[in-house]
């Protein structure tokens, strides 16, 4: 654990009970926000494809799905 976060554990320890409560909620709030191991995975190999140009745009998939036609 980073000593920034063991600090603020730290910190949330001083608060009375349901202030902690509090506390905990936002910080799990925040840490939703984060990306799971495996989206992260996949964020990497999206980008991995789109470096080697192995990417289309957004028309040339709906073309290809045949949603083209507005």
């Amino acid at each position: 654990m980073s000593t920034l976060l063991d600090k603020a554990i730290e910190k949330a320890r001083e608060l009375p009970e349901a202030d902690q409560d509090i506390a905990a909620a936002e910080l799990l709030g925040v840490l939703s926000d984060f990306p799971t191991p495996a989206e992260r995975a996949a964020l990497a190999a999206g980008h991995a494809e789109y470096e080697r140009g192995d990417s289309i745009t957004l028309d040339q998939l709906r073309h290809e799905m045949g949603a083209d036609h507005r």
